[in-house]
C-alpha cells in the first residue's frame, strides 16, 4: 500500500447500523468552522491563551495518534515512509488545512527524523482572522501541530514535536511548520511533556505507546532494509498499452519486452493462467518495427488436434475431406506481423517437428501442396507449463524448446507482487462504475492476503462479482466471493493441539482474533472485551 492509494470516500465510512460516520471503526463527529469560533472565543476568556494552548494542542495529539495507529491496523503499508507521506493526504479530508511543499528526512538506523512544511487554509488561523483582531502576536495553529505530533509519534514509535515557526494568523502568506524528535527540542520540552504526561493520557495510553516503541525498534532494520530496496526498484503506477502495474517485477518484465521488442527472435512467455500472457505479446507487438502489421494469436490447446496443423500452415483445396477450397495458415496471414501461439506446450507431438522446420527455415508447406511459401511473421510462444519438465518427460521437443525460448521472460503470478492488486482492482472497479465509492480497508486487505491462483483474471471476476452485491455501497468483506473468505482450517483444534500453558492459549486467541479482524487491533479488542494495551500484553510472547 501506498500513501496516494488512499480515498477519503474509503477511509471516512458510514456505520450501516447507526448511520454515524466512522474512520478505521472509530466513531467521528463532525461540526463546523462557525461552532468551533464560538468555542475557541469562549475558552480564551475562560481560562487564558496558555491553558487554552495545552487543550488545543492536547485534542489535537490524542486525535493524531489514535489516527496514525488506526491508518497502521486499516492498510498494510510497505515502509514506514509511505506512513508518512499519508499525512498530506489525510489532514485535508478532516478538514483541517492543506499541506505543501513538504519535505523530510528519516533513518530509523541513525535516529534521524526531521520534516517541515506548510499550511494553508488552517482552520485555526481562519478562526482567528473572523474575530477580525488583526494580526496575532504568536503562532496559533495548536490543535494541527498537535495532530501532525501524535500521528509521527504513532508512525515512527518516537516523542515527536511539532512547532508552528510563523502562522497565517500573524499576517504571513503560509504557516509554517517544523517537526523533530522531543529530545531535539530544549526549549520545548517541558510544554510536550506537560500536554501528553497529564492525568487525562491514561496508564493504557501510556503503555501502547511503549509497546509502539518498542514494536518500532525491533523492526527498524527490517524496514530499512526493504526502504532501501523499495528505493531502488519500485516505481509509480504505471499503464502501458493497458498493462498496469506498479510492482518492481512488472516493471523489470516491461523493461526485458521493450528491449525485446525491436529484435526479430522468437520469445516464450511463460506463466500461470491468468497472468496476462496475451497482452505482453500483444505489448511487444506493438512496440516493434511490426506494429503496423497484423497481430494474430491462436490458443492451441483450444483447436482441436486434426485442425491444427491446418490452422497453423493452411491446406490447399481437397487437402482432405472438407476443404473445399484453399485457406492461408496463420503463419501466412500474418505477413510481416506476429503470430503469437498460446499454451504451445499442448501441441501435439508431430505438429512440433513442423512447426520447428517454420521456424528454422522461414518457410511453411501447406497441407495438399508441394510449393512451400515464405514466412515473414515473427513468432511468440506463451505457456503455463514447465517445458523442461516436459522435455524431461518425452512430451516436448528438446529442439523445438530451444528454438522458441531464444528469449524467455516469466510473469511472476499477482501473489508475488501484492502491490499491483489494489491498482488492478480499482482499474477494473472504475470500468464498471467511474463513480463507484471504492473498497473499504478490511476487503483491501483481505484482497491483498489472498494468493490469487487465478491471478489477474480471477482478481477482475472478484471485482466483477463484488461489484454487483455492492451495488453503489463501498465493497465490504461480505462482497467479495465467497472463495476468498473461505477459512479452511481448525483454528481451535490448531490452537490447543500441543496442550499450551494458559498464558499461551490467551496469546493464541488474541491472535486469532487479530487475524479474524485483519489486523485492525481497535476492533480485535472490541470483540474481546478488553482494553488496547490488555491486547497488546495478551500478543507478547
Amino acid at each position: 500500500m501506498l500513501a496516494k492509494d488512499l480515498r477519503i470516500n474509503e477511509l471516512i465510512q458510514r456505520d450501516p447500523k447507526t448511520g454515524f460516520p466512522q474512520y478505521g471503526g472509530q466513531r467521528l463527529l463532525i461540526t463546523g468552522v462557525a461552532t468551533l469560533k464560538r468555542f475557541y472565543e469562549d475558552l480564551y476568556n475562560m481560562i487564558g491563551p496558555e491553558r487554552s494552548r495545552i487543550i488545543f494542542t492536547r485534542m489535537g495529539y490524542d486525535n493524531g495518534l489514535a489516527g496514525g495507529l488506526a491508518l497502521k491496523n486499516m492498510y498494510e503499508f510497505e515502509t514506514s515512509v509511505q506512513l508518512i507521506k499519508a499525512l498530506p493526504i489525510v489532514t485535508p479530508m478532516v478538514g483541517m488545512a492543506r499541506e505543501v511543499n513538504s519535505r523530510f528526512e528519516y533513518d530509523p538506523e541513525k535516529n534521524i527524523f526531521n520534516y517541515t512544511g506548510e499550511w494553508t487554509q488552517s482552520f485555526e488561523s481562519l478562526i482567528w482572522n473572523l474575530h477580525q483582531k488583526g494580526p496575532s502576536r504568536t503562532p496559533l495553529c495548536h490543535m494541527l501541530c498537535g495532530l501532525a505530533a501524535g500521528y509521527f509519534s504513532a508512525v515512527i514509535g518516537r516523542d515527536v514535536l511539532v512547532k508552528e515557526l510563523s502562522c497565517r494568523a500573524q499576517g504571513n502568506e503560509f504557516c509554517r511548520f517544523e517537526a523533530r524528535p522531543i529530545e531535539e527540542w530544549d526549549e520545548e520540552k517541558d510544554f510536550f511533556h506537560e500536554i501528553i504526561r497529564t492525568d487525562s493520557l491514561d496508564e493504557e495510553l501510556e503503555f501502547l505507546r511503549s509497546e509502539l516503541n518498542r514494536s518500532q525498534q525491533f523492526l527498524q532494520k527490517q524496514q530499512q532494509e526493504i526502504q532501501r530496496l523499495k528505493q531502488q526498484t519500485c516505481r509509480p503506477e504505471t499503464i502501458e498499452h493497458g498493462i498496469i502495474y506498479r510492482s518492481p517485477d512488472m516493471a523489470k518484465l516491461i523493461e526485458l519486452a521493450e528491449i525485446a521488442a525491436p529484435n526479430d527472435s522468437t520469445i516464450l512467455i511463460q506463466g500461470e493462467s491468468g497472468t496476462g500472457k496475451e497482452l505482453i505479446a500483444r505489448y511487444i507487438h506493438e512496440c516493434s518495427k511490426r506494429s503496423d502489421a497484423p497481430f494474430l494469436a491462436i490458443n492451441c490447446a483450444a483447436i482441436p488436434a486434426t485442425l491444427i496443423e491446418s490452422e497453423l500452415f493452411g491446406h490447399e483445396k481437397g487437402a482432405f475431406t472438407g476443404a473445399e477450397k484453399s485457406k492461408p495458415g496463420l503463419f501466412i496471414q500474418a505477413c510481416s506481423g506476429t503470430i503469437f501461439l498460446d499454451e504451445i506446450g499442448e501441441l501435439p507431438f508431430e505438429v512440433q517437428a513442423k512447426l520447428l522446420r517454420v521456424l528454422q527455415q522461414k518457410e511453411v508447406m501447406p497441407l495438399g501442396s508441394v510449393q512451400k511459401q515464405s514466412v515473414t511473421a515473427r513468432t511468440i510462444a506463451a505457456t503455463n507449463q514447465d517445458l523442461q519438465q516436459m522435455v524431461a518427460d518425452g512430451t516436448f521437443r528438446k529442439d523445438l524448446f530451444y528454438r522458441v525460448s531464444v528469449f524467455p521472460l516469466f510473469i511472476t503470478p499477482l501473489r508475488q507482487r501484492r502491490e499491483d492488486i489494489l491498482v488492478l482492482a480499482r482499474h477494473f472497479l472504475s470500468r464498471l462504475n467511474e463513480d463507484h465509492p471504492g473498497f473499504t480497508p478490511e476487503a483491501v486487505r483481505r484482497m491483498q492476503r489472498y494468493n490469487w491462483p487465478g491471478n489477474i483474471r480471477e482478481l477482475e471476476n472478484c471485482v466483477e462479482y463484488a461489484f454487483i452485491l455492492s451495488r453503489d455501497t463501498p465493497i465490504q468483506i461480505e462482497h467479495l466471493p465467497v472463495s476468498i473468505n473461505l477459512e479452511t482450517d481448525d483454528s481451535f483444534t490448531g490452537m490447543i493441539s500441543d496442550f499450551p500453558t494458559p498464558k499461551e492459549l490467551i496469546r493464541r486467541y488474541a491472535k486469532q482474533v487479530v487475524s479474524h479482524t485483519e489486523g485492525n487491533k481497535t476492533r480485535a479488542a472490541e470483540m474481546m472485551g478488553i482494553s488496547i494495551p490488555t491486547l497488546w500484553r495478551y500478543l507478547k510472547p
